[in-house]
């Protein structure tokens, strides 16, 4: 080949070896089979973590007796705390007294016996109503409430004829349920309370009081009836629930808190209660008694031993058994009331409709 043609083509070469080094090289592209990276489930930001779920809080009038069982069962069984409550207990000794706090908001629900206070509470516009069961007087049951008598005047039979009654001192809780039952039991022979010394006593002095002979009848419910009648001091005479059948002897009551301010709270108590309820009238079984033990500071023996009050599954009042109506009027006839209270200013029954059908 001449010398000028193989000049050509080597100058030739080297321009396109020059051209090519000079181009962009092509951006890689990832395989089909594998696609664009993306951050892994768990290197992604992580859910804020749930808080827990709000409490609300509610104050609660309560005694260490037998009759608030189902308030402690819920508190112990987590029934409130299933339905976002937080329980606070608050001890008042005497229904009249728990009457103005729980009007003026100052708690949230009351417990207690049905009693003249609350009625004139009520009648003078106080925003209080009996809204379940809390005990009636079965006329099947036990004497969960009654009248003791010293030993010695039943053995000596003296109130084999009642009117010997009369000067007798009585231990009892005036304008109460108590002496209703015992002016219920007298009229039979035409006399009343005011025929008898009453006596206004806490319960350990009407124990001690029969023990010492310085008074002759007390108006007790159990563990008080079996101390009494254990230490050999008094015999049980005339239970309640023979004198008056399905008495209505105690209430769960709310205030405006749970009235008008917040009513689903209202409802959501009385679903943890009626739960309350139902595991108790499950009867005597070792959690029942272990917590009503813990709660009463009662010994388990004597929890055991006692007369348990007798309570509705469903929480309702009956007003055409429970002796409202008669008790009322007995009030204005001893000048205890003004005057009856109607029924739909007395009773909200509607939470505890509310929690059965939620219970369903």
């Amino acid at each position: 080949m001449p010398r000028k043609a193989v000049h050509f083509i080597f100058s030739l070469l080297i321009i396109v070896l020059v051209i090519s080094g000079c181009a962009p090289a092509p951006t890689p592209q990832p395989a089909a089979s594998e696609p664009p990276f993306e951050p892994a489930a768990t290197e992604a930001a992580a859910p804020a973590t749930e808080a827990p779920a709000k409490m609300t809080k509610l104050t609660v009038s309560i005694l260490p007796f037998l009759s608030y069982a189902p308030i402690f069962i819920a508190k112990e069984e987590g029934f409130f705390a299933e339905q976002g409550l937080e329980v606070e207990f608050v001890r008042i000794d005497k229904t009249s007294e728990a009457m103005p706090a729980l009007a003026q908001g100052q708690i949230d629900v009351a417990s207690g016996f049905f009693d003249v206070s609350t009625l004139n509470a009520i009648a003078q516009g106080g925003e209080i109503k009996y809204v379940s069961d809390k005990g009636y007087l079965d006329p099947q049951g036990c004497a969960a409430s009654t009248f003791v008598i010293r030993k010695d005047i039943l053995e000596a039979g003296t109130l084999d004829d009642l009117h010997n009654i009369k000067g007798m001192k009585v231990a009892l809780t005036p304008a109460s349920s108590a002496e209703y039952a015992l002016d219920f039991l007298l009229k039979e022979v035409g006399l009343s309370s005011s025929d008898v010394e009453i006596l206004n006593i806490p319960l350990p002095a009407r124990l001690e009081g029969m023990g010492n002979k310085s008074i002759d009848i007390a108006a007790v419910s159990d563990p008080w009836t079996i101390r009494i009648v254990n230490a050999g001091y008094g015999e049980v005479w005339h239970p309640w629930q023979e004198v008056m059948p399905n008495f209505q002897f105690s209430i769960n009551m709310y205030g405006p808190n749970l009235l008008k301010k917040n009513p689903e709270i209202g409802r959501k108590y009385m679903i943890a209660y009626l739960k309350g309820v139902r595991q108790y009238n499950q009867g005597k079984t070792p959690r029942n008694i272990e917590i009503i033990a813990a709660e009463t500071q009662i010994d388990p023996k004597e929890v055991e031993e006692s007369c348990w009050m007798s309570m509705r599954d469903d929480g309702m009042i009956d007003l055409a058994t429970s002796g409202i109506s008669g008790f009322q009027e007995w009030a204005v006839a001893k000048g205890l009331l003004l005057a009856p209270v109607k029924p739909e200013d007395l009773l909200d029954l509607s939470f505890v409709k509310d929690a059965n059908e939620a219970l369903k």
